[in-house]
């Protein structure tokens, strides 16, 4: 008796401790996702998102019968008035085994300011470049080449490009790229179309142009599902421990497609004074991520943080360079941007 006694109690335990099966009819994904967006994302002042006046102006068109693929193009409308390339809803299987994603394009608008043709044939291709080296590594999906030397229109200069930051290099591979470039008098950072990846790389790659440690600014945590639920951490970034170090006038060669990992970059060498940007607006990117799932089962991304440069300057629409370039793609043999850069140098 006893023991039935004792199973029952655990039996009722167990049940009060089991979470109830969460909803998963239109109106529930609605506001579960609204309260997500609400709570969560870090930059809704930044990007002047009254979020309590967006969501309650979309609720009405709300219904539990309405199509899953209108649910999501609701959805879609708070996700992309973030105007956060980091923010994203994935729908799964919305609509005829297909996937929906709704991010904002931080692209549309601006203007190409890079081709690698161009590049290639101009200024580091083997046959115009015979001192241009090259490490090949490999990201997520493609094998690329970072590509380091003195260019052939002035053996003075040197020219690093990064196009990814989501591969791997090793310190013995940084330390091969900058003892290589360490003789010359002034240097160009190519990261036009760079969308990111390791804020660490690119943190270890700022380092080798310091000369001491640099207060680059600090990141803005959401800490709370409250509007003032913030946290800052300060950001102080330390000189590489390299006899390889470079001091020399920097160029840095920027574009809309410089996001993420890359905006890591820009701000951990704005401070410092040797360094120049040069070409179009970045396109910002500059907090942490989190991300998860909703009840039925679509996938989100939002930004949890953002950083403040040294200046005090919110950067997650991106940074404007010190000196405009405009690019002509038309123009098969001139990067009128690489151009002005090696100009600037001279």
């Amino acid at each position: 008796m006893l023991l039935i006694a004792i199973s029952f109690s655990l039996i009722s335990c167990e049940k009060l401790l089991m979470k109830p099966k969460p909803k998963t009819d239109n109106i529930s994904i609605f506001n579960e996702y609204a309260k997500l967006v609400k709570e969560k994302y870090a930059m809704l002042e930044f990007k002047n998102v009254d979020i309590d006046f967006l969501t309650d102006s979309i609720a009405p068109s709300i219904t539990n019968e309405m199509s899953t693929d209108s649910l999501f193009s609701k959805l879609a409308i708070i996700t992309k008035r973030l105007r956060d390339g980091h923010s994203s809803l994935i729908g799964i299987y919305v609509s005829l085994n297909m996937e929906q994603v709704a991010t904002f394009d931080i692209l549309a608008g601006y203007p190409i300011a890079f081709n690698d043709t161009i590049l290639q044939e101009n200024y580091v291709g083997p046959t115009v470049a015979p001192s241009i080296k090259r490490i090949s590594v490999t990201d997520e999906e493609n094998s690329i080449d970072v590509i380091y030397g003195t260019l052939p229109q002035d053996n003075q200069l040197s020219y690093i490009r990064i196009p990814s930051f989501n591969i791997q290099l090793s310190d013995e591979q940084l330390e091969t790229i900058f003892s290589e470039i360490k003789g010359s008098t002034g240097c160009i950072i190519d990261v036009r179309g760079n969308g990111g990846g390791n804020p660490s790389l690119s943190t270890k790659f700022a380092s080798y142009f310091m000369s001491e440690t640099t207060y680059t600014g600090y990141e803005r945590f959401k800490i709370g599902p409250n509007k003032n639920d913030f946290k800052d951490s300060p950001s102080n970034v330390t000189p590489a421990n390299s006899e390889n170090r470079y001091t020399n006038p920097v160029v840095v060669l920027t574009d809309r497609g410089c996001y993420s990992a890359t905006t890591t970059l820009a701000y951990n060498l704005n401070p410092l004074s040797q360094v120049t940007f040069m070409g179009q607006r970045t396109g910002g990117g500059s907090g942490s991520v989190a991300d998860g799932f909703l009840a039925n089962g679509w996938q989100w991304s939002l930004s949890t943080s953002e950083f403040i440069d040294h200046l005090g300057n919110h950067l997650d629409d991106g940074i404007n360079p010190d000196i405009e370039v405009a690019f002509d793609n038309l123009d098969k043999t001139h990067d009128e941007i690489l151009d002005a850069a090696i100009a600037h140098l001279q």
